[in-house]
């Protein structure tokens, strides 16, 4: 049997972490963090009603933030909310028997990053992912470059750039991974998405938070809270090699540095490697 029609249900999670719709956003950034997770589908009793995921999150946040008008407080407004308010209600999913190949089409037609996996009556039965995707690429033998389907626009931070650079980079440009340079171009850091979230989640920051000093918390400095492992690959390295890596320090994003290691020329993501599945996968 072809990879391509195999069930999704094969090759996704099974055992799925969960929220029901209640429960509150601080509750689930924490077991985010806590299991090195990114999203978390939302129950009610056990029928999959909704999706929270990293994104939502760190989005509620910097509209929160940039909202002149907001009253209350961001401790409030989007820690005490229900995870049903901040996360998205309409997700498409798929059955256990739809052919893997056709879920991987649908995440490179519109941009998904995850689906979950449900039965005839609406019940939660597993979670199919871009990492899910990147499992399966390292089992392919695929003849690319990394030039092949690397990103030539990278947005890159340096020492002095704060939470709040990030928190614009991930809502506006939507950059999830950020290589932090030092004055020559040299790569010194890395920050994803995660270290974000993991920021915003630790009790320091929330008690910041609830004293009110978000300025406090948006000017702290990024590099201080980039916890992301380092590993740089070039433009001509194989690109089954880069997967493997990924895998094994498990990222979702590499950065690519020009031949003498002196300035981030590309990235490497998930979402880009996806391109490696375009034609085949229908």
């Amino acid at each position: 049997m072809d990879m391509f029609t195999r069930p999704v249900i094969e090759f996704a999670t099974r055992n799925v972490v969960s929220v029901q719709e209640g429960e509150k956003v601080v509750n689930a950034i924490k077991t985010m963090v806590n299991l090195d997770i990114r999203r978390l589908p939302i129950l009610r009793g056990d029928k999959l009603v909704g999706i929270i995921t990293m994104l939502d999150v760190l989005d509620a946040i910097y509209s929160w933030v940039s909202d002149k008008n907001a009253e209350g407080s961001l401790y409030s407004d989007i820690y005490m909310k229900s995870v049903a308010e901040i996360g998205t209600r309409s997700v498409i999913t798929a059955k256990p028997d739809t052919p893997v190949g056709e879920v991987i089409s649908l995440f490179l037609r519109h941009n998904f990053g995850s689906m979950p996996i449900v039965d005839e009556a609406g019940r939660l039965l597993g979670i199919f992912t871009e990492w899910d995707v990147l499992k399966i690429a390292s089992e392919l033998d695929f003849p690319h470059r990394v030039r092949d389907v690397m990103t030539r626009i990278v947005y890159v931070l340096t020492p002095y750039s704060t939470v709040m650079d990030v928190l614009e980079g991930i809502t506006i440009y939507k950059f999830r991974r950020y290589p932090i340079v030092d004055e020559t171009g040299k790569v010194v850091a890395m920050l994803h998405a995660k270290d974000l979230l993991r920021f915003f989640a630790a009790d320091e920051t929330i008690d910041k938070i609830k004293q009110g000093a978000v300025d406090e918390v948006l000017n702290s400095y990024a590099i201080n809270i980039a916890k992301s492992p380092i590993f740089l690959v070039k433009a001509g390295d194989p690109v089954v090699d880069v997967i493997r890596k990924m895998l094994e320090y498990d990222v979702g994003g590499v950065p690519v540095v020009n031949e003498e290691g002196t300035a981030v020329v590309g990235m490497v993501t998930e979402k880009t490697l996806m391109l490696l599945f375009e034609g085949s996968a229908e």
